[in-house]
């Protein structure tokens, strides 16, 4: 069964362009989403810590966890969701990979032709070597900047699109493993016409007294 390790943002308090909220709150809520996908495509998956925005909890620590983690689970993937911030006039989705890493990059191309089916924005791969979660995790590492969270209408448009993102995502994560796609919402319509049809049967049993 593949495995993947999602690393949700680890900030004390990066706050975001829609009132209330901040980048530790609203990857975590995406989270949330993905991780409906994955268990629907019986992918195994391990999380990192909820950080609580404002906490005293200590960054570093969370995001040294995280990493431990991830390598005693023996991830397949080491997944992790941030947003990005400028200067308030900047949009687009910018991941980042580790270099040179054949994987890293076929895995981008998939999750980034996803992306292109529902964002419109500019998108551009990046690759980074000093970023923690990418150079010392054994997993293929992909590192998601989502959209700039310090802009209003790219950060709505995160807000109002998480299950969307989240069911992409997942495409892209069974195309990279080779594993069939299985929509949940499909899934819940089947579940539903069952369960209206068996509803049926048993008013039909008791009309005619079967």
């Amino acid at each position: 069964m593949p495995k993947i390790y999602l690393s949700p943002a680890y900030h004390k308090w990066n706050p975001c362009s829609v009132d209330g909220c901040d980048e530790t709150t609203h990857n975590n809520l995406y989270l949330d989403e993905l991780e409906k996908y994955l268990k629907a495509c019986k992918i195994e998956y391990k999380r990192g810590a909820r950080r609580v925005p404002k906490s005293n909890e200590n960054s570093n620590a969370l995001l040294s966890r995280a990493v431990r983690e991830s390598n005693e689970f023996c991830a397949d993937i080491h997944y992790v969701s941030h947003t990005n911030a400028h200067n308030g006039n900047v949009r687009g989705y910018r991941p980042i990979i580790y270099p040179g890493y054949e994987d890293a990059k076929r895995l981008a191309d998939i999750l980034i032709s996803k992306r292109k089916e529902i964002y419109s924005y500019p998108i551009t791969l990046n690759t980074r070597t000093d970023l923690y979660e990418l150079r010392a995790t054994n997993a293929t590492a992909y590192y998601e900047e989502h959209v700039f969270h310090d802009n209003k209408e790219d950060a709505l448009w995160f807000h109002n699109n998480m299950k969307l993102i989240a069911k992409k995502t997942a495409e892209g994560f069974c195309e990279y493993f080779g594993i069939p796609f299985v929509d949940i919402n499909e899934e819940n319509k089947a579940k539903t016409i069952i369960d209206l049809l068996l509803k049926a049967v048993e008013l039909l049993k008791e009309l005619f007294k079967f």
